[in-house]
């Protein structure tokens, strides 16, 4: 099953930097080596995360991003590319809300 990207991940500044603090995180959080993770890989079927799983990803997210992702917006998201997606929303949305 495969799902559509839900952004365009050239659409943040800094958006290589965001993906490989993500990608380290994930790893790291599900025990996998940094090379294994990539943004097409779906979370639940390939890299195997389950509801424990997610909430570790909650916690990297909000220790190496300091974002909080929404309960429905986690548990619609299905690849690595919908959690990156997420991640630069959230970053964006705290931007907006400084200014």
């Amino acid at each position: 099953m495969t799902s559509k990207t839900i952004c365009n991940i050239t659409d943040y500044d800094n958006s290589e930097l965001i993906q490989r603090e993500l990608y380290s995180m994930l790893a790291y959080r599900l025990g996998r080596e940094e090379a294994e993770i990539n943004g097409h890989l779906n979370l639940a079927e390939e890299l195997y995360v389950d509801s424990l799983d997610l909430m570790e990803i909650e916690i990297g997210l909000a220790e190496t991003f300091g974002v909080e992702l929404k309960k429905n917006a986690m548990l619609s998201m299905q690849t690595v590319d919908d959690l990156f997606c997420l991640v630069v929303e959230a970053l964006n949305a705290q931007q907006v809300s400084k200014i």
